[in-house]
């Protein structure tokens, strides 16, 4: 009895073997990402290559018709960014501001964050950002290297608090924005350090040490958000994927704003906003924390339209 049992075993490992020889081969045959569920529960990403190696829906890989065209133009504010600092805040920012909207980053008043004010709206039983600077859009919630993540920890609040919100969720290269986190300010430590340091649901302390573990984190979010707005069906998602050539004609026909809105900001990291107030557009042209905004916005081809209220 013992000797079948033994037999049973070896034959069950030759199993196992094959299909991790099988695995491996197809890993190298596709150049694919695989995801491996540790003990721990976290979701390691072996292969970061290129996105269009994926097939299928990806949490790396915006999707472009999560908005039927029949909404195109007729998006209702707030637009609330749900994404994380390092992709492309200043440049949503810069886009609607360029338009006309009341547009935030980082700050919802001059000494506080908007994640502070998030978070003191939030404690008192009060919608999200109830005590928040009043815009139509704002695209960084989040304290960057802090470690306050409001789009993470009172996601269900911001969807139960604004059923007819439109939110934003821009996508990069993990490569660039984890380039992009430790080169941040130039300085000793990285974003990436300090958010290792800093227990954010999804990134314990501890969790953050290399790119792997931080695509992870960004999957897991990128897929609660799907899910949680899904299962409203008076909210619209806009993923963005900043990589894309033709990004620029894509937001100026989902939003319907003039085209020459969208360019690419901060790019020096010396000139971000949650350090000297102001980001600096590939244009020379500066602008603030707030824009005040105006009653008419500059609508496709230089039109001019009202804002699309709830």
């Amino acid at each position: 009895m013992a000797m079948q049992q033994q037999q049973c075993l070896r034959s069950k490992c030759t199993i196992v073997g094959v299909i991790l020889i099988v695995v491996v081969i197809d890993i190298i045959n596709n150049s694919r990402r695989i995801q491996v569920i540790t003990s721990t529960n976290y979701v390691n990403i072996i292969s970061v290559t290129n996105n269009n190696d994926f097939n299928g829906e990806s949490c790396f890989r915006a999707r472009n018709d999560t908005i039927p065209k029949n909404l195109y133009g007729k998006l209702q504010t707030p637009y609330i960014n749900l994404g994380f600092a390092k992709m492309g805040t200043s440049s949503i920012h810069s886009f609607f501001g360029c338009a006309g909207y009341r547009s935030t980053h980082y700050r919802c008043s001059v000494t506080t964050s908007c994640a502070e004010c998030i978070r003191q709206s939030v404690e008192e039983g009060l919608p999200p950002l109830h005590y928040c600077v009043m815009a139509d859009v704002y695209s960084q919630i989040d304290d960057g290297s802090h470690g306050h993540y409001p789009q993470i920890e009172y996601l269900k609040e911001f969807v139960n608090g604004y059923p007819n919100a439109t939110f934003l969720l821009p996508f990069r290269s993990m490569e660039k924005w984890y380039k992009s986190m430790q080169n941040w300010h130039n300085q000793e430590k990285g974003m990436d350090e300090h958010l290792m340091m800093a227990n954010i649901s999804g990134l314990p302390v501890g969790i953050g040490r290399n790119i792997e573990e931080f695509s992870t984190w960004w999957c897991w979010h990128v897929n609660r958000v799907r899910e949680l707005v899904a299962q409203s069906p008076s909210h619209a998602l806009v993923e963005i994927n900043l990589e894309d050539a033709s990004l620029s004609e894509r937001m100026s026909d989902v939003f319907d704003i003039d085209e020459s809105c969208w360019g690419h900001v901060n790019a020096n990291h010396e000139l971000h906003t949650d350090l000297n107030n102001y980001t600096e557009t590939t244009t020379g042209e500066t602008m603030g924390w707030f824009v005040v905004g105006k009653k008419m916005i500059r609508g496709k081809n230089g039109t001019r339209r009202k804002i699309n209220k709830p």
